[in-house]
């Protein structure tokens, strides 16, 4: 018993120090923040830690920021393991890329909202879920710099919010974080390699991506200007 608690508290250790404390990021060529549209109507800073219901339906804002002239943008909303949430209206659904090339210039600000949701299906419940927002500012095909950071990490429940808080501030955020069961010991190892191997594949994942992305479209715009 003593083994299991122990393991679970180093567990949640681990994740929390993993969360993001900053409101926003930047980089050499812009800026990104994001907020969560809070239960008490009020629009709260990312990362914001929420806790949320199967079904339950909230908003994010995202504004970029730009610092220089740039031949693109990128951005798309992301999560890691099992589907938690899920778009009902917004310029993007998750995981799909937003691309952003007419004409930016220094000083410029975009700002793009979704209305989303926790799947009512999910089997993510009494844990945390991460929602997460990559954003690549292209100067040329092989200038970029990029910022990554978590809108919200929600704690999920798969009943009535009861005696939960919806929004934990940073500093009792720990004390309010609840897992389902048990973590059994053998479990642990696999767990701690997900949580600190899994952010870094999916940033090389998504820089090898835009990469592609960016390539086509120089060869596609070299041909055309050859049949010219």
């Amino acid at each position: 018993m003593r083994t299991r608690t122990a393991s679970s508290a180093i567990v949640l250790f681990l994740v929390l120090l993993m969360v993001p404390v900053a409101a926003a990021g930047e980089c050499r060529y812009g800026s990104v923040h994001a907020w969560f549209y809070a239960s008490d109507g009020c629009w709260k800073n990312a990362t914001a830690h929420p806790v949320l219901k199967r079904g339950e339906e909230f908003q994010i804002k995202v504004t970029v920021s730009t610092t220089a002239d740039l031949q693109a943008f990128f951005m798309k909303l992301h999560e890691f393991g099992t589907p938690v949430y899920e778009v009902l209206t917004g310029p993007t659904q998750i995981e799909q890329l937003l691309e952003y090339r007419q004409n930016i210039l220094s000083n410029q600000t975009f700002t793009y909202q979704w209305i989303l949701r926790v799947r009512p299906t999910t089997s993510w419940t009494h844990g945390i879920a991460p929602l997460e927002v990559f954003t690549q500012f292209n100067s040329n095909d092989s200038d970029e710099c990029q910022v990554v950071f978590d809108v919200i990490t929600a704690s999920i429940v798969d009943g009535p919010l009861g005696d939960h808080v919806r929004e934990n501030n940073s500093e009792n955020h720990s004390s309010r974080t609840t897992f389902g069961g048990h973590l059994p010991g053998v479990q642990v190892g696999g767990l701690l390699a997900a949580f600190l191997v899994l952010p870094l594949l999916m940033k090389v994942k998504n820089r090898l991506f835009l990469k592609n992305i960016v390539r086509n479209r120089s060869v596609i715009q070299g041909v055309a200007k050859k049949r010219r």
